[in-house]
């Protein structure tokens, strides 16, 4: 089987690409999404897929597409429309293509992946048959923790037998086999006030209970198991001359396995604090599960290693990296799922933002090859 067997049009995809980006859609901005979710939609009913917009709350559309085909192996492709960038960020960075690369907001996460997964159906389907179903989801709230569509992803993926995530791949194109659950607190310290030069003993600092129970938290970390635990915003007390009544923090941790966020989520929830006049309130945690390279995952991605290397001549590597990301969810329910399959570039999130414009085509090839029969 030759090598030259899967050839995106570059062309064609990068025109895709830029019409991406260049609609904007800033996760908490409903009508901007809601004109790109349009835009998809026309494009994926266009292609022959039936489309079905799942309207939530607060957020911009969500887009099932699916596709059915012959074969018995079923796909869920994931992916977000929504990013980081507000309306207007592409007049001060433009899409410009430049030495091979293309910058512009949002054109890495994940737009980048929205059109592979868009091409790489296409290609797949030219060259033969699918391995089987089809679905894609294209989700609307990613940036902001998946909170309408989590359900979604959830019930679709256990109606399929694997999952492919179209988020970036590592800048030097690793997959991600791996990543860490993610999670988040917001504690709240309600203590007593008075003033600070005539009574401070008849005063509970929330302030000073905040400082112990940071370094309480942040002794959580544990460097060899990969847990990360850091109080990384503080707020407190009113004016100078008053013992601080009222302090917040907030905290950002991730883990590598769930038992380690079981680990630290019981152990912020047992904190006492040490002035027992202070009152210690805490919500939050796990907001997403670790994806761990389950033997189910390692399968998936031995197959796609050997079906890249067979089918495109194409060395893989696999990767664990820090960022969660919707596949979270769906390997932790148990379904196989492989990630980091989208663009390859750098700086997501950053005004850098770009792809590698031949390492992002071939990424077309290399999802088509997966779903071929």
């Amino acid at each position: 089987m030759g090598h030259s067997e899967f050839v995106p049009d570059e062309a064609a995809f990068l025109e895709t690409l830029e019409q991406l980006v260049s609609i904007e859609s800033p996760s908490h901005d409903v009508e901007a999404g809601n004109r790109l979710a349009g835009y998809l939609e026309e494009r994926l009913k266009a292609d022959g897929f039936e489309v079905r917009r799942v309207a939530r709350q607060g957020v911009s559309d969500h887009l099932v597409a699916s596709l059915d085909a012959g074969g018995d192996v079923s796909t869920l492709l994931l992916c977000h429309y929504d990013t980081v960038w507000p309306i207007g960020t592409i007049s001060e960075m433009p899409l410009v293509r430049r030495e091979g690369k293309l910058f512009g907001p949002g054109v890495q996460d994940m737009k980048g992946g929205i059109a592979i997964a868009l091409h790489g159906v296409s290609l797949a389907r030219l060259e033969g048959e699918l391995a089987g179903k089809v679905t894609l989801l294209i989700t609307s709230d990613e940036e902001t923790g998946s909170l309408t569509s989590r359900d979604l992803i959830e019930e679709l993926a256990r109606q399929h037998d694997r999952v492919l995530v179209l988020e970036p791949a590592r800048d030097d194109g690793a997959l991600k086999v791996a990543r860490k659950g993610v999670g988040d607190y917001e504690v709240k310290f309600n203590g007593v006030s008075s003033h600070a030069g005539n009574s401070p003993e008849l005063g509970a600092s929330a302030l000073r209970e905040l400082s112990h129970f940071l370094i309480y938290a942040e002794s959580l970390s544990e460097d060899g198991k990969g847990t990360t635990v850091n109080v990384t915003t503080a707020r407190g007390g009113s004016v100078r001359n008053v013992i601080a009544e009222r302090a917040a923090c907030g905290i950002d941790f991730r883990v590598r396995k769930q038992s380690e966020a079981d680990r630290v989520h019981e152990s912020i929830m047992a904190y006492q604090p040490r002035d027992p006049r202070v009152k210690v309130t805490v919500e939050g945690g796990l907001n997403r599960p670790p994806l761990e390279l389950t033997e189910a995952n390692q399968a998936l991605f031995d197959e796609v290693r050997q079906r890249a290397s067979a089918r495109l001549g194409l060395e893989l590597e696999g990767a664990e990296v820090g960022g969660g990301s919707d596949g979270n969810f769906t390997s932790a329910i148990g379904v196989p799922t492989l990630d980091g399959l989208g663009a390859v570039g750098a700086g997501p999130h950053a005004r850098h933002e770009q792809v590698d414009i031949e390492a992002t085509v071939g990424r077309v090839a290399l999802l088509a090859a997966i779903l071929r029969a």
